[in-house]
């Protein structure tokens, strides 16, 4: 977003408070303890990897996909629909 007029911040906030808004859905959904900001970070960093998002949130561990094998797709899809 590079707008200055005030439409285009109007956009920006409104699209900032819905990005929040979707992450504080996720940490809730994953019933996790982590801080809102460790939970933003970790979905930027893996936002285009094809991983589980609550095993994600849950897991202590760095190694996700040794976990488990490959992600399940399912549950990305049903918390997108």
């Amino acid at each position: 977003f590079y707008g200055e007029n005030e439409n285009a911040i109007r956009t920006q906030v409104w699209c900032t408070l819905i990005a929040q808004l979707l992450m504080t859905v996720i940490q809730k959904m994953a019933n996790t303890q982590k801080a809102f900001s460790v939970v933003a970070t970790l979905v930027r960093i893996h936002l285009i990897s094809l991983l589980d998002v609550f095993e994600l949130l849950r897991s202590t561990k760095r190694d996700y996909l040794n976990k488990r094998g490959s992600p399940d797709l399912y549950g990305q899809i049903k918390l997108i629909f």
